[in-house]
């Protein structure tokens, strides 16, 4: 047989082995989300006493999850600068409620916002450079939330036959939305995985509905107004019985059932009043199918497309110039233990 065939049928099949080990089992982690969790709880200091809570509590929180599921490929996604502008463009009041001069960590920051900000900026410039030293791909889109991006990224890695497993990192219960015999969700607050079986149990509606359930009820951190008076139990009651099957149901589904039981229950009437607000809340909440541009459908795909490689050496001599110390024990050993699934590769 002639030499240069062989070598093409061997270097065909290593690269059909490189490409499913990449792909066969991902974690998409919500980057801002892990972070500010971190810096408002982790309260570590280095030898020059800055703050280092949020970067270490980071790489320790992403470092304990990559253990845990022990993929085959992360994802960090963090918001783009001027994410949220065209969905306030939909609705002003979109996260009108966030940067209030509230301070999110003020057992050390004591009401200085401004002191806190400035820590904040620096941690998450410095946590970007340790994080380009390990084998993780890095998104973050100018005008685009986290959030839409992850949206994307689980339509992506669905349709390939490649992945066999997604797991998204994130407290944000809007993520259960996209539950799937393929996908599940990692709360990192709850220590929980959440597959369908455990979004019936918990929130008594099937993750294709979750949606609706989240349009009704409203998101306070988001500043969507629900409709008043309807918490899980009335919601269960009204729509229990629809809504906790496979069956995927409209909004517009769900205005036919409040019309037809208007008269039997107040509910129903204060849903068809708060049509328009609904069909808001159901547009900005809405993962799946997410309108990309061509522009950053490509930029996605370059950036995943990037060779990466684990640079332990970079990482240990920036951990040590910022006298991290034992912030994270025994570093060396934990970079090996926690990335060793990941290693360095190079992407198709």
């Amino acid at each position: 047989m002639d030499k240069k065939l062989i070598e093409s049928i061997l270097n065909n099949l290593k690269e059909d082995k490189v490409k499913y080990q990449l792909n066969s089992k991902v974690l998409v982690i919500d980057g801002l989300n892990c972070f500010l969790r971190a810096f408002s709880i982790v309260n570590q200091f280095n030898k020059d006493n800055n703050h280092i809570g949020g970067m270490i509590g980071f790489l320790k929180s992403i470092g304990y999850a990559i253990k845990l599921v022990n993929p085959t490929r992360t994802i960090i996604v963090f918001d783009g600068p001027g994410g949220s502008a065209s969905k306030k463009n939909l609705y002003p009041d979109y996260k009108a409620n966030r940067n209030t001069g509230r301070v999110t960590n003020y057992h050390i920051f004591q009401g200085d916002k401004e002191g806190e900000n400035e820590a904040i900026g620096n941690q998450m410039t410095r946590l970007i450079q340790y994080l380009h030293c390990l084998p993780l791909d890095i998104l973050c889109i100018d005008a685009l939330e986290a959030d839409d991006v992850m949206g994307h990224l689980v339509e992506e890695f669905e349709q390939n036959t490649e992945t066999n497993e997604i797991t998204l990192m994130s407290a944000d219960q809007d993520f259960l939305q996209l539950v799937s015999s393929k996908t599940q969700v990692y709360s990192p607050t709850k220590k929980k995985f959440y597959q369908t079986d455990k979004v019936l149990d918990e929130y008594k509606v099937h993750p294709n509905n979750f949606l609706i359930m989240k349009t009704l009820m409203g998101d306070d951190s988001d500043n969507l107004p629900g409709i008043d008076g309807l918490g899980p139990k009335k919601f269960d009651k009204l729509f229990g019985e629809y809504l906790n099957t496979k069956n995927k149901f409209s909004l517009n589904d769900v205005f036919n059932l409040a019309e037809s039981n208007q008269e039997q229950n107040k509910l129903c009437g204060k849903i068809l009043e708060r049509k328009n607000q609904m069909e808001i809340n159901y547009q900005l909440m809405n993962l799946r199918d997410i309108p990309l541009s061509n522009e950053n459908k490509n930029i996605i795909k370059q950036t995943l497309h990037k060779n990466i490689n684990l640079d332990k050496l970079t990482f240990i001599t920036m951990y040590n110039s910022d006298n991290l110390a034992e912030s994270i024990p025994n570093v060396h050993y934990w970079v090996n233990q926690c990335f060793s699934t990941l290693q360095s590769y190079r992407t198709i």
